[in-house]
């Protein structure tokens, strides 16, 4: 019977003491050249104290400067100050770490990029008017794009980090090309499943290629996109063989983009409201879990209580459990779930549906902000507030960064 102590080993040799996971949250804590910073050590410190050594997946870092998730993400390109990097992954040296390496595509916010790009020409993420219409990417972009990650895992390697991992859901780029609804190409890029998966294959080989053997490779990829016309599970199961053949370490499962949040829960085929329903995409879970032929399966997403984790393991289907919002509100929580404890329920919020997305997301990132600057986490911040925060601090930010990044853009010769 597998348990949350379980200890696991992954395919590429990483040893993990038990089965829960730090999954990947945006942190926004870089300096103006999107560089690590103290409070990157700071935080992850405090995550390592209370991961009983378990493995953490830090959140983005972007493959291309010119567009980012959030101003003040990590840039893992040749400008990365290595060094700093390094630092942060000592500060967490009881644990495991692997990154999260990223391209926001058309998921980048007007105050980073006026035109955000994507697989083809399409509709703005509706969202309080924060984006812009992409253009579509040339064939050559492409390519740079995925030669990014390369680029990205190998500088990631240098820092000492274990391992990283391709993010291809949640509607940012690579799942933006695995979507029928927004990768409308008729090239090599797109297509059939095989010719839409193109852009992450490619990027799994890239970051396998530029790295050593024993290095992890994973990939986090979309469950659905939960909207008509995008990508399903079928195509997801597709997808999922297709990776299993390149060698990947670990597979984990998450749901939904920024106009379909099934990551927060919220769509109708998960339930309204959700916070009582746990394991948002444990169905599929059970289904990757058949189709990975070995590959350990992470599943993230709603996922709260220690009787609801047990159950997961226990039936096979899952291996490893991801717990992201969780942490940022209490970094002990995974020791106390090995040590007994039955786990916990998360704030909700009542504000009009997408500015409370925004506060929501915010708020969580306010407390790691919190933590990153060595204080506790506060609950009580009005969610409100946060959302102000979020449009205020990505206007203001993203602004005045601008030059900076056109210079340091330029110098690569992009």
């Amino acid at each position: 019977m597998t348990q949350l102590d379980t200890p696991l080993t992954l395919p590429s040799g990483l040893e993990l003491p038990h089965r829960i996971v730090k999954a990947a949250m945006t942190e926004n804590l870089s300096d103006a050249d999107n560089q690590p910073t103290t409070r990157h050590e700071t935080l992850y410190r405090r995550w390592a104290q209370g991961a009983a050594g378990g493995l953490l997946v830090t959140g983005n870092l972007m493959v291309d400067r010119r567009f980012l998730e959030r101003s003040r993400n990590i840039v893992a390109d040749a400008h990365l100050d290595v060094e700093r990097l390094r630092r942060v992954r000592d500060a967490a040296s009881s644990c495991a770490v692997i990154a999260q390496l990223n391209h926001p595509g058309r998921q980048t916010n007007r105050f980073l990029a006026s035109t955000p790009v994507a697989p083809s020409a399409s509709a703005a993420v509706p969202m309080m008017g924060m984006f812009a219409r992409p253009r579509a990417l040339e064939a050559v972009e492409i390519e740079r794009i995925v030669a990014g990650f390369g680029t990205a895992a190998a500088l990631c390697e240098q820092a000492g980090l274990d391992g990283v991992q391709v993010h291809a859901a949640h509607g940012y780029l690579l799942a933006q090309f695995l979507s029928p609804h927004v990768n409308q190409r008729t090239d090599a890029w797109g297509g059939d499943v095989a010719g839409r998966a193109r852009a992450l294959v490619e990027a799994v080989r890239a970051a396998r290629a530029s790295t050593g053997s024993g290095f992890t490779v994973g990939v986090k990829l979309n469950s659905s996109d939960f909207r008509h016309g995008g990508f399903t599970e079928d195509d997801a199961e597709e997808v999922i063989r297709m990776l299993v053949a390149e060698g990947v370490d670990l597979i984990e499962i998450s749901g939904g983009t920024y106009e379909s949040p099934a990551l927060f829960g919220e769509v109708e085929e998960l339930g309204s409201g959700s916070n009582a329903k746990e394991a948002y995409f444990a169905a599929f879970a059970r289904r990757a879990r058949s189709a990975a032929a070995g590959v350990p399966i992470m599943l993230t997403g709603g996922i709260r209580t220690r009787s609801v984790m047990e159950a997961l393991l226990d039936d096979g289907g899952v291996d490893l459990i991801g717990l992201g919002r969780p942490l940022a509100i209490d970094p002990d929580l995974t020791a106390k779930l090995l040590a007994g404890a039955a786990g916990t329920t998360l704030p909700r919020y009542t504000l009009p549906t997408a500015i409370g997305f925004a506060g929501e997301s915010e708020w969580y990132e306010s407390q790691i902000g919190r933590m990153g600057a060595g204080q506790e986490v506060k609950p009580s911040l009005n969610a409100a507030v946060a959302a102000t925060r979020f449009v205020t601090g990505e206007l203001g930010r993203g602004l005045s960064a601008r030059r900076r990044r056109d210079r340091l853009v330029r110098s690569l010769g992009a």
